[in-house]
């Protein structure tokens, strides 16, 4: 890795030979869904290349390529989890033409409903502004950002 970040391109290839299987494994440790991990370790791998002109040579640049594909695998997941909340704005009831669905929906819903029944008038009134559209001040962002943290932890609690 020294050799390349010197600028010798010869040692390209032996680099990616030996980080590739290595950050593929720590992105698969992280993340169950192969097409995910897959990625990860390209972008930790591409991060990697983008920045081995900043390699500290006194320490170990395996460890420093790990470290970026950890935080790679992170910001995945987080991703990932953001979607999977943004998703959930999208289920009403009403909207469904399958009877399943109609059922399912009208039970998260209450499930959510009782949560947020449970948390602060401080939370709940956070929740409520979000709801409505309202655009945020700095002080409404991280109200709402702490209500959800509330949420999602009475969610795990309740709902696993």
């Amino acid at each position: 890795m020294v050799r390349f970040a010197d600028g010798e391109r010869g040692a390209f290839d032996v680099v990616f030979s030996g980080l590739w299987p290595l950050l593929l494994a720590v992105a698969s440790r992280g993340l169950p869904d192969a097409r995910d991990a897959e990625d990860a370790a390209q972008q930790a791998l591409l991060k990697v290349f983008a920045r081995i002109v900043d390699l500290d040579r006194d320490r170990d640049g395996v460890a420093w390529a790990v470290t970026i594909t950890a935080w790679e695998v992170r910001t995945l997941r987080k991703r990932r989890d953001r979607r999977r909340e943004d998703a959930l704005g999208d289920l009403d009831p009403r909207d469904a033409d399958d009877p399943e669905a109609t059922a399912v929906g009208r039970d998260l819903l209450a499930a959510v409903s009782a949560l947020v029944g449970e948390l602060s008038p401080l939370d709940q009134g956070a929740l409520a502004s979000a709801l409505a559209g309202e655009a945020p001040d700095e002080t409404m962002r991280k109200r709402r950002q702490r209500a959800l943290s509330r949420l999602r932890d009475a969610w795990r609690r309740f709902h696993g």
